[in-house]
């Protein structure tokens, strides 16, 4: 027959045995979430308080006054625990008010509550939870820097346990190791000091052959770290270096636990210090090692507090015998001010629990008003609810008319949806007809707009070119005749060389206009982003713009521009944007003119980026006091090929070309605006840095005028 599942209180004993063994971190997020689980799987009282203490523990978030109310409610649990009579739920509560105490530096209390809760961990015959306990009395008594306490704790259990050779066993000569190691430490005398180191070393030899025993790699790795301290303290170079490297053989290392890292560099800067030396400069750098060891460990925190105190006593040990003595002093002090921090950090959180203790009966009385608020509540509530029940047959009555309705919405809803999508898709035909027109147009302009530009050059090219032709003609038949003479020879020269010029100047004329059509390719512009002084290089372009100003009445401002300004973009394709401007400035602003103004300014602003952000941008504004741009042609002049000029010189790719670089290449915006009377203004908007890669960094709505 097979064996029946186990029930469900069965089931909640065995998940909470499981974390009651294995739950040894203050915040093992996966036992929080196990315990949140069993809260609401109905468990038995007792279960009920054992598992809140945990939530405590587990939640704390390692915050001083959350520390102090959890333990206040601890105090609550262990009442409740104890009218229960249940061990098991006792010894937890224990067990979670001594983590708190240990947290609070409240070292006797937490010395108090671990015995309690190995007592009664030891009654229920739970000895590895016992043993667990035990291990968490000694590391308070660690913490607390109460080694002879911890020496002689360890040394009083040693006798039992070496009986059972187990992990236990092998952590509690580490204690005991660990005390006598730094009582050596604490020692003034060498002798002393090095007897105690002894005893150390005896102690980590006899854990390191238990670890090899029970094949445990970690413990194994820690013991012989630990033997390596001890000789590089006691001098002895080679054995130190040998442990050292066996730790290098072992694999499946945790070099993350806490405190390895520490007491690893100072194992290897104590092996540099004692190294037999005879250049002073090495001395010198190794003596520098240990000093910055020790810094690098008071920065450390809990976990490296041990190892800090090791290397600052080796250094006012050392100091001392090396005539190193303001090292050896700024040691002391540096390991008294460590000792009155932790005083003042102990004597605050006495006063914390103080106040708390003392706020407790004021807690109790408004909890009792509130028990009674509640008993008055409650009995309102269940008047509420035979009120609320008579609503609810009521409310059942309108909800079936209100279900019709619903149904007749649904499907009225239902056929105007039909209705919509059929109208969606007659739209989105039409929509699509309407992008093909559009685009059919633009090509359109464009193959018209080429065609009318190319034509001139090309037509003047071929005229001349025929021209020619006929005039080789006439002259080879007249050499043939025989009735050339020289005159005619150079007239004939004279037309050739003009023909060929004119060829020559429309076919330029050509190319530049081929060059920009592809310039409408931002793709084609190839540069790459460049740091530069931004104003200096606006006052050498300017330079080169006043050459070229129709006369001494016309004047180019540039006084506005900053001294410096920092600028990471494409300075090329600016200045072909900078220098369309001025063309445009010369071509239509002061054409048929004596005099004009154009100014140039330049500033640095902050634009709206990703989500909330803002970042910085620079600003350009280029502006005249030509006749502006009338209205009707304002939302056209970046478009392609839009010119009032076209045949005329004008291409129509100027400002589009601009348009592009500023928006596409340089991931900017570029506004135009000519209010009636007061001549173009066109602002330019640059972000400060240009990523390598570029994109558009604004939308680009910005680019057509209001």
């Amino acid at each position: 027959m097979n064996a029946s599942p186990p029930s469900r209180p069965a089931q909640i004993a065995e998940r909470l045995k499981q974390l009651r063994h294995s739950m040894v971190g203050w915040l093992d997020l996966q036992a929080l979430a196990e315990l949140q689980d069993l809260l609401r799987q109905s468990p038995s009282s007792s279960e009920a308080v054992e598992i809140e203490a945990y939530t405590l523990l587990l939640d704390l978030n390692t915050e001083a006054p959350k520390a102090l109310r959890a333990l206040q409610r601890c105090q609550e649990l262990l009442n409740l625990a104890q009218a229960l009579q249940h061990p098991l739920c006792e010894a937890a509560v224990w067990r979670v008010m001594q983590l708190l105490q240990s947290f609070l530096m409240l070292h006797p209390a937490a010395l108090h509550s671990a015995g309690m809760a190995a007592k009664l961990y030891a009654d229920a015959g739970e000895h590895e939870l016992e043993q667990m306990m035990l291990e968490s009395h000694n590391y308070v008594l660690f913490h607390a820097q109460m080694y002879e306490e911890l020496y002689a704790s360890c040394q009083s259990q040693l006798p039992r346990a070496r009986q059972s050779r187990n992990v236990f066993c092998c952590r509690l000569i580490w204690g005991a190791a660990s005390a006598a190691y730094t009582l050596g430490m604490r020692c003034p005398q060498l002798q002393q000091r090095e007897e105690w180191w002894r005893q150390a070393r005896e102690l980590h030899l006899e854990a390191l052959a238990l670890s090899q025993t029970l094949q445990q790699t970690m413990m194994e790795a820690i013991s012989l770290l630990n033997l390596a301290v001890v000789e590089a303290s006691l001098g002895q170079v080679p054995a130190a270096r040998a442990y050292l490297d066996r730790i290098g053989a072992l694999t499946h290392l945790d070099a993350h636990r806490p405190g390895w890292e520490a007491w690893f560099g100072l194992a290897q800067a104590l092996i540099e210090l004692h190294e037999p030396r005879n250049n002073a400069a090495q001395e010198e750098a190794a003596w520098g090692g240990l000093l910055a060891t020790a810094r690098r460990l008071l920065d450390g925190g809990l976990n490296h507090a041990a190892a800090a105190e090791a290397a600052l006593r080796t250094i006012n040990h050392l100091g001392r015998q090396r005539n190193r003595l303001d090292d050896a002093l700024w040691a002391m002090e540096t390991l008294l001010d460590q000792q009155l921090q932790a005083r003042q950090a102990l004597a605050q959180n006495m006063s914390d629990t103080l106040s708390v203790a003392l706020e407790l009966p004021r807690l109790r009385q408004e909890k009792d008003r509130l028990m009674e608020q509640g008993f008055a509540l409650e009995q309102s509530l269940a008047q509420r609810n035979q009120e609320l029940s008579h609503a609810l047959a009521k409310v059942q009555a309108e909800a079936s008319i209100r279900a019709a309705a619903e149904a007749a919405l649904q499907k009225a809803h239902d056929e105007l949806e039909a209705q919509v999508r059929a109208r969606s898709a007659e739209l989105e035909l039409a929509l699509r007809t309407l992008m093909r027109q559009e685009k059919q147009l633009a090509l359109s302009r464009m193959v018209v707009g080429v065609a009318h530009e190319m034509n001139t050059p090309l037509g003047n090219a071929r005229m001349a070119a025929s021209t020619m032709q006929d005039q080789c003609q006439d002259l080879r038949a007249q050499t043939q005749l025989g009735q050339l003479r020289r005159s005619e020879l150079d007239q004939a020269l004279n037309r050739l060389q003009e023909g060929s010029e004119l060829v020559d100047r429309n076919l330029a004329r050509a190319g530049q206009l081929v060059e920009r059509f592809k310039a409408l390719a931002i793709s084609q512009h190839q540069e790459a982003p460049q740091q530069l002084d931004l104003a200096a290089q606006l006052r050498q372009w300017a330079q080169a713009w006043q050459a070229r100003l129709p006369g001494p009445d016309f004047r180019l401002d540039i006084s506005v521009l900053p001294e410096r300004l920092a600028w990471q973009g494409f300075p090329r394709a600016l200045h072909e944007v900078l220098d369309q401007l001025f063309d445009n400035s010369l071509q239509h602003g002061w054409a048929g003119r004596t005099q004009g103004w154009a100014g140039l300014t330049l500033s640095q602003i902050r634009t709206p980026g990703d989500e909330t952000e803002e970042r910085e941008a620079v600003q350009l504004l280029w502006q005249d006091d030509g006749p502006g741009i009338p209205a009707e042609h304002l939302p056209h002049v970046l478009e392609p090929f839009f010119s009032t000029r076209l045949g005329q010189g004008g291409s129509g790719l100027g400002l589009s070309t601009a348009h592009s670089l500023v928006c596409e290449l340089m991931g900017g915006r570029l506004e135009l605006q000519s209010p009636p009377g007061q001549g173009c203004q066109v602002r330019i908007t640059l972000p400060r840095l240009s990523a390598a890669a570029p994109a558009p960094a604004w939308p680009d709505h910005s680019a057509q005028p209001d």
